[in-house]
């Protein structure tokens, strides 16, 4: 009897093997054919051949896209009620026969929609961003949308949920979408005033969404606030007090950024909110007519460019590069980490080569993640030898995600420069051309910054073997970070 019952044991796990590494070449067949980073392909394919059966829970549990066929008809709604608006002439933006390729790239992608004669309007602190966003909202005649990647049950978030049940109560439709993993710390108690007043408060992608558990690692990302279709907020603020007073504790600075836009191109932000309403929820939002175009010289042409996993093309970082390469003077760029895709830091290598004056504006040692950190600091050698300039805080945290070219281009958005927001978060930026008035006041920004910056000098970095090894290895785990 034991003997019997020892080899039915023994031929179940030589079943359980086989099945085991059959699957596992299906699946590299699965990864091979998907495409992606070589290097990425051949960790998958190492991991799943090594070990089948962890490879394949870790796959699964770990996807780098979302299949979502319906969202393909709400995107194409989204794109003929553009197209009817453009023979309308609600804000066409004209394309000169002889433009850069940054002005062309926007023009000649459907899912960017460059529209001119929009007014923008810089928010760089604290004050300037929630004053704004409070009289926006408490202005509001028809809806209010509000996605945010981490919204705070702190005392600004309490705030902020008091003003937007207020609108809800005199009849405004108020929908918040929040990230379920970075809004852990919300909870449906902390709604209840919101939902009492009829707004709508979603969870974007929980844990058990759509009964496929563990989605942790495809996280929307963005920041948008949109106030009837008219007035939209787009940057890097999350709802927190970190982010409404420019504060982390009693002493360090919290540096940040938002832009207003008023304009046609709050349309096209619109419809991205009702994308991603669209996947949490599966209502269809009804789109709402563009707002006029601004009148004078300081109004300016807007494409909005998205990236994300249930995108096969990354408009956003087609147009950091682009606006990279068009670069003749300068590039200043802003970033709380800067893990660069490979494509990016080549971009800015090359245009330092060029003779462009090539800023970096991040955090130093006091970085809200230290594993990011040294995976940055790993790249700071080959930047250096380049001709790149590199501003650390000493001790001020930030957050502020901004590029600007020539002082006349600027992109304004949610992305870090790393490769967890090049692959798989939902993100979105806007990209503002031929906006000197802008530019200016940006720079004026970043350089009010670097005061309390140091600049790194290849002698600065570090020398003793341990701390070069641990740069090196945190640098291997950037695609995962």
């Amino acid at each position: 009897m034991l003997a019997t019952a020892l080899i039915s044991w023994d031929a179940l796990l030589v079943a359980f093997a086989a099945l085991g590494e059959l699957l596992a070449v299906l699946f590299v067949y699965r990864v091979l054919v998907r495409g992606g980073a070589p290097a990425s392909t051949v960790l998958w394919m190492v991991v799943i051949l090594a070990a089948p059966w962890l490879g394949l829970l870790l796959y699964y549990l770990l996807p780098r896209r979302l299949q979502l066929r319906r969202l393909h008809a709400v995107r194409q709604r989204g794109v003929r009620f553009r197209a009817g608006r453009e023979r309308d002439g609600a804000g066409a933006a004209a394309v000169p026969q002889s433009c850069g390729g940054l002005r062309a790239f926007l023009a000649g992608a459907d899912s960017a929609d460059l529209r001119a004669d929009n007014e923008l309007r810089w928010l760089p602190s604290a004050e300037d961003f929630t004053d704004a966003a409070m009289r926006a909202i408490e202005a509001a005649e028809i809806e209010v949308d509000l996605l945010v990647y981490i919204f705070r049950a702190d005392r600004s978030g309490a705030r902020l949920l008091e003003v937007l049940a207020a609108a809800a109560s005199r009849g405004v439709t108020v929908r918040l979408l929040y990230d379920s993993i970075g809004s852990f710390g919300l909870h449906d108690r902390d709604l209840v005033a919101l939902r009492a007043a009829s707004g709508r408060a979603v969870a974007f992608l929980p844990l058990l969404w759509k009964r496929r558990p563990f989605t942790v690692n495809l996280r929307n990302h963005r920041k948008l606030l949109l106030v009837d279709g008219k007035v939209g907020f787009v940057g890097g603020r999350n709802v927190g007090d970190e982010y409404f007073t420019d504060r982390v504790g009693r002493e360090r600075r919290w540096l940040d950024a938002m832009l207003q836009i008023r304009g046609p191109s709050v349309a096209h932000l619109r419809e991205v909110f009702a994308e991603d309403w669209h996947t949490a929820t599966e209502e269809a939002l009804p789109p709402l007519p563009a707002a006029p175009p601004v009148s004078g010289g300081a109004a300016c042409a807007v494409g909005i460019v998205c990236s994300g996993p249930d995108r096969e093309q990354s408009d956003l970082w087609f147009a950091f590069v682009q606006a990279i390469a068009d670069a003749k003077q300068s590039v200043d760029l802003s970033s709380p980490y800067l893990v660069p895709p490979p494509t990016l830091l080549f971009t800015l290598q090359l245009a330092a080569a060029r003779g462009v004056r090539v800023r970096i504006h991040t955090n130093g040692p006091k970085a809200e993640a230290a594993v990011l950190y040294h995976a940055q600091r790993s790249y700071y050698e080959r930047m250096l030898a380049g001709g790149i300039e590199i501003y650390e805080t000493t001790a001020d945290y930030n957050h502020a995600k901004v590029l600007v070219v020539d002082a006349d281009v600027v992109i304004v958005g949610s992305a870090n420069m790393d490769l967890r927001s090049a692959h798989l978060n939902f993100e979105i930026a806007a990209v503002a051309l031929d906006a000197p008035e802008l530019g200016r006041q940006v720079l004026a920004t970043l350089d009010a910054r670097i005061a309390d910056c140091r600049r790194l000098r290849a002698e600065d970095l570090p020398s003793d073997p341990f701390w070069r090894a641990v740069d090196g290895f945190c640098g291997l785990l950037s695609p995962v970070l």
